[in-house]
């Protein structure tokens, strides 16, 4: 079982912070940072919310007794991806890549109809798809390279 205390100090070394910095950030003399660290002090739940803003790691990842340190997915910045990923049921599939395999191989066969079906698609949903950029024309140019008129 991986304690809290003991992510706070593999997360400083790693990142190459001192216990001062993280007792500025928990709002805590470096004394009481000190302590956290050596699991001497308990960790409050203002102090879980500074953490997850000093560290950007979500709730998720301190709570989580199994890990000490931690993985893409942890990331508080991927919180809206994992969001979404999980509503759409993706989460739940074993083999994702495989999946999106098929559909980008579908996609990249049925190239035109998708993209009639789904003129919307940013230039990175376009690349995620494996859809390269179509180079563009003038638009409302002559023949002769001036503007339409």
């Amino acid at each position: 079982m991986v304690l809290i205390h003991e992510k706070i100090s593999a997360l400083l070394e790693q990142r190459r912070l001192k216990k001062r910095d993280l007792a500025k950030a928990l709002g805590v003399s470096p004394q009481t940072a000190t302590d956290i660290c050596k699991g001497r002090s308990a960790i409050t739940l203002p102090h879980l919310r500074n953490l997850v803003a000093f560290f950007e790691l979500r709730a998720e990842f301190w709570l989580d007794d199994d890990r000490l340190t931690p993985e893409t997915i942890d990331h508080a910045a991927s919180r809206r991806t994992v969001d979404a990923l999980a509503r759409a049921g993706f989460l739940e599939l074993d083999e994702p890549a495989h999946l999106l395999a098929h559909l980008r191989r579908f996609v990249q066969n049925h190239r035109e109809a998708f993209l009639r079906a789904c003129p919307d698609l940013s230039p990175a949903e376009r690349r995620f798809l494996g859809l390269p950029e179509v180079a563009r024309g003038p638009i409302g140019q002559t023949a002769g390279g001036g503007p339409a008129g």
